[in-house]
């Protein structure tokens, strides 16, 4: 992925709303979900909230950063990564397993962090030749967060 696409990426994720957001960032940990599975996601009142999302607000800002949608619904595909078939699922795009991380114009990785009600999930892009241990250690002092993760060998 060169300079260019990456700014993009920190462009169309920035451009997105957070449901959005938590949505596309739930594409890239799992490449396919039915609508019932980002209905529980972002909390949607019903399946149209989430087609809404996915016609109106996220290909259409992929499409003016990137020229082309970054989802498409596919009635019946063969997942790449175990090679089972798969019916009645959004996909995302261009994003496959083992490409770079995706990273911000300033060349950091790109993260999100969503205040939900009853908790905050924190989701960074790392290089997929990291891998760390499970278990974190957390700690918030004066409002400030610090999540550290050791690195397996």
């Amino acid at each position: 992925m060169d300079d260019q696409s990456k700014q993009n990426v920190s462009l169309f994720l920035d451009a997105l709303d957070e449901k959005s957001r938590k949505i596309f960032w739930y594409f890239r940990w799992h490449g396919h979900a039915r609508l019932a599975e980002l209905v529980d996601i972002i909390g949607a009142a019903n399946d149209m909230e989430v087609l809404y999302r996915l016609r109106e607000v996220i290909n259409p800002t992929a499409i003016r950063i990137f020229g082309k949608p970054v989802l498409e619904f596919c009635e019946s595909k063969v997942n790449p990564i175990n090679g089972k078939k798969v019916i009645f699922n959004w996909w995302l795009l261009d994003f496959e397993e083992g490409k770079q991380p995706l990273t911000g114009e300033d060349k950091r990785i790109l993260m999100d962090v969503f205040d939900e009600e009853d908790q905050i999930m924190i989701v960074a892009e790392v290089s997929p030749s990291v891998r760390v241990k499970d278990m974190a250690k957390v700690e918030e002092k004066h409002g400030i967060l610090s999540i550290k993760l050791e690195k397996l060998p």
